[in-house]
């Protein structure tokens, strides 16, 4: 698996800002209830579970919170938002059942078949081997262990795709936007059945429009206050643009879900 973002993307500010936004421990839209959606149906009490990209932790703390999950391993390769998830974690008082490790971009330092469930959300985007990215979490996956997560897809290369990509590069962020059927193929390719996507566009739509009303209306005094007058503008712009993606047809934003099968290529 490579990383094709530097570490230490995100500093204070941001962080702050996308909290301000998203809500404690989430650096995008959905929250707890978006992790519980992922999750439906999943038993995740006394299975390992890793948190791939883990992030301000929010994910890992309502699965062991809420979700009954009682050994789960929090993995980023950013050294400031695992700081951060720490707090979380230690506010919330499941220290006793999530583990935090700050890793390195490149192949997953855990053994083979170390876990039941893999959680990842928004991670495949930022990977240029999408095949190699789902083969790594395959072979960290026990025989029968699911992926589970969610992500950002192209549904068609329009206008406001286009704009919303250009965006993102001129900022300095990478990113490997795919669709579904490269996705699919993908994990087929290693080896993973039962794959499934559960369309979630709809919804990311509305707190996409949610989320760049309140940008621009009630957060805008504490943001400006935040970002100075050009880092709220630019933040703005952004909120807007990535609603156009959605709302204009360019962009999916998925569910997805794989079994680890027997002929799995790790």
């Amino acid at each position: 698996m490579s990383e094709d973002n530097s570490k230490n993307l995100y500093d204070k500010r941001n962080i702050d800002t996308l909290e301000m936004v998203y809500g404690r421990g989430y650096l995008s839209a959905g929250g707890d209830e978006e992790v519980a959606r992922v999750l439906h149906g999943f038993e995740l009490a006394g299975r390992s579970v890793l948190d791939l990209g883990c992030g301000l932790g929010g994910a890992s703390v309502t699965m062991s919170r809420d979700l009954g999950a009682t050994d789960i391993v929090g993995f980023d390769i950013d050294e400031v938002v695992l700081g951060r998830a720490r707090v979380l974690v230690e506010e919330n008082r499941v220290d006793d059942r999530v583990r935090l490790i700050l890793g390195n971009p490149g192949p997953l330092q855990f053994a083979d078949e170390s876990f039941d469930i893999v959680y990842t959300t928004a991670v495949a985007c930022h990977m240029s081997d999408l095949a190699g990215f789902f083969r790594e979490i395959a072979r960290v996956l026990k025989p029968g262990g699911w992926l589970t997560g969610s992500d950002w897809m192209i549904l068609e290369k329009n206008q406001a795709f286009h704009v919303w990509d250009k965006m993102l590069r001129n900022r300095g962020l990478n990113f490997y936007f795919a669709d579904q059927a490269e996705f699919n193929l993908a994990l087929e390719s290693v080896g993973f059945e039962q794959i499934r996507f559960n369309d979630r566009t709809d919804a990311f739509t509305g707190f996409s429009a949610e989320s760049s009303e309140r940008v621009a209306n009630e957060l805008m005094p504490s943001l400006l206050s935040s970002l100075g007058e050009e880092g709220y503008r630019a933040f703005k712009d952004w909120s807007e643009v990535r609603y156009a993606g959605l709302k204009q047809g360019g962009m999916l934003y998925q569910h997805l879900y794989g079994k680890k099968g027997k002929s799995i290529q790790c």
